[in-house]
Order: structure tokens, then sequence, then C-alpha cells
């Protein structure tokens, strides 16, 4: 399942909390907080799991699924972005 991960996270320490999930589960920053992955399920949850560990009250996390049909009407302006190569996990 290909995801959107956006953020506003006040403090630098939580930020790179975040930042460190995200790469853990292969997500690749497209903008400054905003990030594209392709996980499985049961790793997307494990994920958001992660994800309320390490937040704060005032920090703001959104995880958006884009369907297989909506990905494939995906335009980019501007810089090109390579999604298939680019993406890695660490394990």
């Amino acid at each position: 399942m290909k995801v959107l991960v956006s953020f506003e996270i006040k403090f630098k320490t939580n930020k790179e909390k975040i930042i460190s999930i995200l790469k853990h589960f292969g997500f690749r920053r497209m903008q400054e907080n905003l990030y594209f992955g392709d996980v499985e399920y049961d790793e997307l949850y494990a994920m958001q799991s992660d994800i309320m560990e390490n937040i704060r009250e005032y920090d703001s996390i959104l995880t958006i699924p884009i369907c297989k049909s909506c990905y494939l009407k995906l335009n980019v302006f501007g810089r090109n972005l390579s999604f298939k190569d680019e993406l890695y996990k660490i394990f």
C-alpha cells in the first residue's frame, strides 16, 4: 500500500525520532515534512504504533493511504521524483 505521511512537529528531537521511524519502514522524503512509502498493512499499523509512542500532544501527523487508481494518476511538477527506485527499507 502506498502511503503519504505529513507531519508538523514542534521540537527537533521529536521530529528526528519520527523521521527515523519513517526511514526504518522505507519511507523517503519528498518535501520538508512529507514522506512517501510503500508498505504492507501490518507494517503500516506497526509504523503508526511506533509513531503514536513518540509524539507529543502538540504534534500533528497524518498518514494518507493512496489507492492504486489514484497513484496511477500522480502528476509531478518541477523537480522529478523517482518513486520506485529510491525506496528502501532498513531491517
